[in-house]
């Protein structure tokens, strides 16, 4: 398809093609993170979603680690950059409330 007829949806909709369960590709880091997608997917009440980030995982990750709306993490990083570790995400992680499989 080419790129000027790519095709946009609105946020909501978007979001709302991901089940709860799914298994969803989140990217970003801390530069230019997929935000606005991460709050529609907590506002929709997702839950139990198994995230893979590429090419680490920043903000959003946490977000959603922190809203109780992930059960697994791939990941080779989470990290919020400059601004140090990604307090949801570690948290979660040594409550063992979190699966990870790491990438490193």
């Amino acid at each position: 398809m080419p790129m000027n007829k790519a095709q946009f949806v609105p946020l909501a909709e978007a979001a709302g093609a991901i089940a709860s369960g799914s298994k969803v590709a989140i990217g970003g880091a801390m530069i230019m993170p997929p935000m606005s997608f991460a709050r529609e997917l907590i506002r929709q009440g997702k839950k139990e979603l198994d995230l893979v980030c590429s090419p680490i995982g920043g903000i959003n990750v946490d977000l959603l680690v922190g809203a109780g709306c992930v059960r697994s993490v791939e990941f080779p990083q989470v990290s919020l950059g400059e601004f140090g570790m990604a307090p949801n995400f570690r948290r979660a992680v040594e409550a063992g409330r979190l699966k990870t499989r790491e990438h490193s």
